[in-house]
C-alpha cells in the first residue's frame, strides 16, 4: 500500500486531518500515518477525535519545547525530516496553517517528497497574521491544492498556481462536524447545564487574541453585562482565559455578572452541541465560523477580516471588529428580529460543505498517485 503522511499541529489542523485519515484507511489503497507537532504539555490529538475517526495510537509526534516561533519551526522541520526519512511516504498532506504545517511542508519538499495541502488558498489578506504568511508559503511549495471554497481557487489562480493542481473538495471541518454531531446527539449538554435551546448566546473568547490586553477585556465585560440582560450568556473557558481574567484583576467582576454562565471547556463535540442549541455565537477567532454557517446560527466575529469569506457571503457570519455599540446593536436585532437580523441569516450552505470532502480528496489521490 502507498504510505501517506498527514501532518498537523494544533486543533484547527487536527479537525482537518482526522476525517481524512479515516477516509484513507477505509479506502484500502493507502496506508495513512498521522504525525502531530505539539509541546510536552499538549495532547497531540483529542480523545474524542481519536475515537471517532479510528486513529487510536497510530499517530506519531514531534515534540516541541518552550521556544520562539523560529526555533519551533526549526524543530518541526528537523523532526518531520526524521519521520519522512524513516517512513518514506509517497506524499505529505499538510493540514492547518500553523508552524507545524509549514515545517512539515518545508521538510517534505526539501526531502524530495510531493506536498499536498488541505484548505488551500484561504486568505485573510492580513500580513500581520502569522497564519496568513504560513498559508501563502505552504501554498507556494505545494504540488496539490485541495480547496474548501471558491475563494481558495480564485486566490491560487491569481498567485500563479496552475489549474490542474487545484481540486475543489469541500470543507473537511464539516466532515468532522457531521461525525461528531452523531455523538453529540446522544447527549443534551444544554439541558444538563439548565439551559433551554435557543434561549442562550454562546461566547468564545481567545485569551491569546484580541482580548489579551486589559482594555478590550473590559469591553467584553461591559458587553456581557448588557447581553445578560437580554438572554443567558454561556462562556466555555478556553485554556488560559481564567488566568487572563486574574492577571487583569477582572475575574471577580466576571463572576458577579448575573446571567453569565462560565463552564469548563466541553471538548469539540460538546462545543458543537452547544452551538447547535444557541441563538447566537459571538467569537473573536475563526473557530466555529464554518460550523455556525452550516448550523444556521447567527455569528458575530470580533475581527476585521476572515480567511473564510464564504461564511460572510452566503453564511451567517458578520465581521464586527471591536465596536461595542455596533456589536450590541446587532445582538439586540438578532434577538428581537430588528434591522440587522437578516444580515446574519444564511441563504444556503456553501458548495460541498456536506461532510464528504475527505472522500473526494481520497478519490483524487487515487487518480494522481
Amino acid at each position: 500500500m502507498k504510505k501517506l503522511l498527514l501532518a498537523a499541529g494544533g486543533k484547527p489542523g487536527a479537525l482537518l486531518l482526522a476525517p481524512l485519515y479515516n477516509a484513507l484507511k477505509k479506502n484500502g489503497t493507502f496506508r495513512p500515518l498521522a504525525v502531530f507537532a505539539s509541546s510536552k504539555t499538549e495532547e497531540p490529538l483529542s480523545r474524542e477525535l481519536s475515537t471517532c475517526f479510528g486513529i487510536g495510537d497510530a499517530c506519531g509526534t514531534v515534540t516541541l519545547g518552550d521556544e520562539s516561533p523560529v526555533q519551533q519551526l526549526a524543530s518541526v522541520i528537523t523532526g518531520m525530516e526524521s519521520v519522512i526519512a524513516r517512513e518514506q511516504p509517497v506524499l505529505v498532506m499538510v493540514c492547518g496553517s500553523d508552524n507545524a504545517a509549514l515545517g512539515a511542508a518545508l521538510a517534505a519538499t526539501k526531502s524530495g517528497i510531493p506536498v499536498a495541502v488541505a484548505d488551500a488558498g484561504l486568505r485573510s489578506h492580513d500580513r500581520s497574521d502569522a497564519d496568513e504568511i504560513n498559508r501563502i508559503l505552504i501554498d507556494s511549495i505545494a504540488d496539490l491544492h485541495f480547496i474548501s471554497e471558491h475563494s481558495g481557487e480564485y486566490n491560487l489562480i491569481n498567485e500563479g498556481v496552475a489549474d490542474e493542481k487545484v481540486f475543489f473538495s469541500g470543507n473537511l471541518s464539516i466532515d468532522t462536524l457531521v461525525a461528531l454531531m452523531e455523538q453529540a446527539e446522544r447527549a443534551n449538554l444544554a439541558a444538563e447545564l439548565g439551559l433551554q435551546p435557543k434561549k442562550y448566546a454562546l461566547v468564545l473568547l481567545n485569551p491569546a487574541g484580541t482580548i489579551a490586553a486589559r482594555e478590550p477585556l473590559e469591553m467584553i465585560l461591559r458587553l456581557l453585562k448588557k447581553m445578560s440582560g437580554l438572554t443567558t450568556v454561556l462562556v466555555p473557558l478556553a485554556a488560559g482565559l481564567e488566568e487572563l481574567m486574574k492577571q487583569h484583576k477582572l475575574d471577580k467582576a466576571f463572576s458577579r455578572v448575573e446571567g453569565l454562565v462560565m463552564i469548563a471547556h466541553p471538548g469539540h463535540a460538546g462545543l458543537l452541541a452547544l452551538l447547535r442549541d444557541s441563538v447566537l455565537l459571538i467569537t473573536d477567532s475563526e473557530e466555529l465560523q464554518a460550523e455556525s454557517t452550516v448550523m444556521n446560527v447567527p455569528c458575530l466575529t470580533m475581527m476585521d477580516n476572515t480567511a473564510r469569506p464564504a461564511t460572510i457571503e452566503i453564511g451567517t457570519n458578520v465581521l464586527v471588529g471591536i465596536d461595542e455599540e455596533d456589536i450590541m446593536s446587532r445582538i439586540e436585532d438578532i434577538l428581537h428580529a430588528g434591522e440587522h437580523a437578516d444580515s446574519s441569516r444564511r441563504n444556503k450552505i456553501p458548495e460541498k460543505w456536506d461532510g464528504a470532502a475527505a472522500t473526494r480528496i481520497v478519490e483524487v489521490l487515487g487518480r494522481v498517485l
